[in-house]
């Protein structure tokens, strides 16, 4: 994966989402001036795209975005998808926009009232990322194998 073609898409994911909010969100009621537009760390998802964190003043989403410019499909737009993550399947949606192109996105927060600062978001985002990115092998491990108290919770409930 080129690291500079990489950069250029993750700045301009940013760039038209701070136009976006400049533009069309700035006055709403949901939107919160405490936060700003920031592509939160990106990295390589497979070959031909990048996973991470858009943080915006009115939502949160983890971002699928391609390498590659590829053009907005309106008849997939909303579109469901679930994606197989280390840390589980999420469910992503199919969305775009002109500048950006098309991307698949999973909502983790909106809107954002809730977060007083860029840092708080930050630290929400390097959580959830690292849950959606992750093996949680205790969970894994307790699935496989029970303890006896988790086997006698369970069958009690029935």
């Amino acid at each position: 994966m080129n690291a500079h073609q990489a950069d250029l898409r993750i700045s301009g994911l940013a760039v038209r989402f701070r136009q976006i909010g400049d533009e069309q969100m700035r006055d709403l009621p949901f939107y919160n001036p405490n936060l700003e537009v920031e592509a939160w760390d990106f990295s390589a998802f497979d070959d031909a795209s990048l996973i991470g964190v858009l943080i915006t003043p009115w939502f949160m989403n983890l971002m699928v975005l391609p390498l590659e410019h590829e053009p907005i499909d309106s008849n997939r737009y909303g579109a469901s998808r679930m994606m197989v993550l280390a840390g589980g399947e999420r469910r992503f949606l199919y969305g775009g926009d002109p500048a950006v192109g098309a991307f698949w996105a999973h909502s983790l927060h909106s809107p954002m009232q809730k977060f007083s600062s860029q840092a708080h978001a930050r630290t929400e985002a390097r959580l959830l990322l690292a849950q959606a990115l992750t093996r949680d092998e205790r969970a894994t491990s307790a699935l496989c194998n029970p303890g006896r108290r988790a086997l006698f919770a369970s069958t009690s409930n029935h």
